[in-house]
């Protein structure tokens, strides 16, 4: 699988669209379209842990990993949503040169960048991902990824969507509602007949909400939602509840 220039990957030709109803059997206005986030809704992306609590190893540190993960992640969102676009292969060395400093580690965050890259390109779908793709039938999907085309091309497996748009392709990043307005763009659909399906409050939910979108948060760890986040139309804890909903 490449990155296509547009930010897009095409998978699949378009396919048809179904009608749906309630579950008291009443018809409602039917979801055309799912759109999803990859990492951590359909792609593993465990492997991110590792980098905090390799730098507290490594540095013999009283931190906890956990702390130093979330300072990390902070930042990420913080210069991600700074203009001017960068990629990510830009922004992790700053922002774990960051981290360290914060720590009183005089090191360079090289080592760490590269094991952030291998941590999200050598990835595996998670195992019930295929069997719920299926389940839609003829409801159209995509994907919507913060994203570095080099972690696209990487991935050992394809998934059977129309497209994938990645942050590097538009230069923007979730939550900007221009990611999800660029998908429904690309779907030739109104925002009320698409349903976003995510793991993170913010980049998710956030900014799906903010672009009008219909949005089911999967809270695989029943995370409490930040209090500037709208509530989502759904929560799930599992992606196999998905076919349900629709």
């Amino acid at each position: 699988m490449s990155a296509a220039t547009a930010g897009w990957l095409i998978d699949w030709p378009p396919r048809g669209r179904r009608t749906t109803a309630d579950r008291s059997g009443v018809p409602r206005v039917p979801v055309k379209a799912v759109i999803f986030d990859a990492y951590g809704t359909l792609v593993r992306n465990e492997g991110l842990r590792r980098i905090p609590q390799r730098i507290v190893a490594d540095h013999g540190l009283s931190a906890r990993a956990e702390d130093v993960f979330d300072a990390w992640i902070d930042r990420y969102s913080e210069a991600t949503q700074r203009p001017p676009f960068r990629t990510l292969r830009e922004i992790q060395p700053e922002i774990l040169g960051q981290v360290l400093h914060a720590l009183g580690v005089d090191a360079d965050a090289a080592p760490y960048v590269e094991l952030f890259f291998e941590a999200t390109t050598k990835v595996e779908h998670y195992p019930e991902v295929p069997e719920v793709l299926r389940a839609l039938g003829a409801v159209r999907t995509a994907i919507v990824s913060n994203a570095d085309s080099e972690h696209i091309a990487a991935w050992s497996f394809s998934l059977p969507v129309e497209f994938i748009v990645i942050s590097e392709g538009i230069r923007a990043y979730k939550p900007d509602p221009l990611v999800f307005r660029t998908a429904l763009e690309r779907l030739g659909l109104e925002a009320h007949e698409v349903l976003h399906v995510g793991d993170s409050d913010v980049d998710d939910v956030k900014g799906a909400k903010a672009a009008g979108l219909r949005v089911a948060w999967l809270n695989r760890e029943g995370r409490p939602r930040r209090r500037d986040v709208p509530r989502p139309d759904f929560e799930i804890r599992d992606l196999k509840e998905l076919p349900s909903l629709l």
